[in-house]
């Protein structure tokens, strides 16, 4: 009994542990070799919580939604469709399905136009000019993100934050960005210690929903597993 050598294979092997298809030697194996192996034990974890995440209601409506789109493709893929809509979707294309979602669709931030709204109140005659100029970096640093200029978008978001003076709205909307910004420039860590700063927040002005959240969490530790 050896561990598999390639990836996929070791990824299939732990997909076996995780749903019981394992003979009892095989998962005192792979047992064994976790507590020798932490990037194993991570591994493992992190598959886990896929699977667990995959459980949470929004799930289900996000992979109807997805397999819809996906049934004008082959008719071998509509018949695959069929069967897994009966069955609630197997349990393997779901984890297929949502590492895919969460993986590669961007994190989606509140409307800009919602941005704007807010600073319009605060760029008058009344508003300091310093003030003013923080407004500009924060929408220069989104044009940056979109763009895909990652580390000028980290240097205005990091300009914006050290600010004192703007509204919990614009502070909170500046980190954010600035995780993404982070973690896009390949700096998954400072971007999960921005990330917790908000896991427990209940009172946030900035709100990013849970679907949001979780790509972020997911995104942040591939980033940091790859």
């Amino acid at each position: 009994m050896k561990r598999p050598t390639d990836k996929q294979d070791e990824h299939y092997w732990i997909e076996r542990y995780l749903q019981n298809q394992m003979t009892a030697d095989e998962r005192v194996y792979i047992e064994r070799e976790m507590q020798i192996d932490p990037t194993l034990k991570q591994e493992v974890d992190l598959l886990k919580r896929t699977y667990d995440l995959m459980h949470e209601a929004f799930l289900e409506q996000q992979a109807i939604a997805t397999l819809k789109r996906l049934q004008a493709q082959t008719r071998v893929r509509i018949h695959r469709i069929r069967l897994l809509k009966r069955s609630f979707l197997g349990a393997t294309a779901l984890a297929a399905m949502f590492v895919l979602y969460v993986s590669f669709t961007p994190i989606s931030f509140p409307d800009s136009e919602n941005d704007i709204s807010v600073t319009r109140s605060l760029s008058d005659d009344s508003t300091a000019i310093k003030q003013k100029q923080v407004f500009e970096q924060f929408f220069e640093g989104q044009t940056h993100l979109a763009e895909g200029q990652y580390a000028l978008a980290v240097k205005n978001f990091e300009q914006v934050v050290n600010v004192t003076t703007i509204r919990p709205y614009f502070r909170e909307a500046a980190q954010w960005h600035l995780a993404v910004a982070y973690l896009k420039s390949g700096q998954p860590d400072k971007a999960e210690r921005i990330y917790d700063q908000f896991v427990h927040c209940i009172d946030c002005e900035y709100q990013i929903n849970q679907i949001n959240r979780w790509k972020f969490w997911w995104q942040i530790k591939w980033a940091q597993w790859t």
